[in-house]
């Protein structure tokens, strides 16, 4: 437990100074951190654990930051997907915080769908740098 808080606290201050820069390398700073997180929420979903519900509070801002930048490109696709995925985290919120487990677990398949749609549509095949470029 000491250990989820731990890397809850350090994804939090990623967020943070990803909110002050809403540049393609911060975009690509916030979804390395975005991607562990989702994964650790759905974790803590299934094991009906409360502070899944802070966790998804904290992807909201994430996301929120990051429709910044699709709004800079005017990408309406990815500003979709985006609005999409804050909707999916202010649902899990919303049922974590009510217990409503079954209703978390849908809204975090929802995310899992929208992350795959927009990776699909904006993030090209991994470089020989390692880094995935977007299209």
């Amino acid at each position: 437990m000491r250990k989820l808080y731990l890397a809850s606290c350090c994804l939090f201050a990623v967020g943070a100074l990803f909110a002050a820069d809403a540049t393609e390398a911060s975009l690509r700073t916030s979804m390395k951190s975005i991607q562990p997180a989702h994964g650790a929420l759905g974790k803590k979903i299934a094991a009906k654990d409360a502070t899944a519900a802070a966790d998804a509070k904290m992807l909201v801002t994430w996301f929120n930051t990051s429709g910044k930048f699709w709004k800079a490109k005017k990408w309406d696709d990815a500003i979709a997907f985006n609005k999409t995925a804050v909707a999916s985290y202010k649902a899990i919120a919303k049922s974590a915080m009510a217990g409503k487990w079954d209703e978390a677990s849908k809204s975090h398949q929802a995310a899992s769908a929208t992350c795959k749609g927009c990776h699909s549509a904006h993030r090209g095949p991994k470089g020989t740098d390692g880094v995935y470029p977007i299209k």
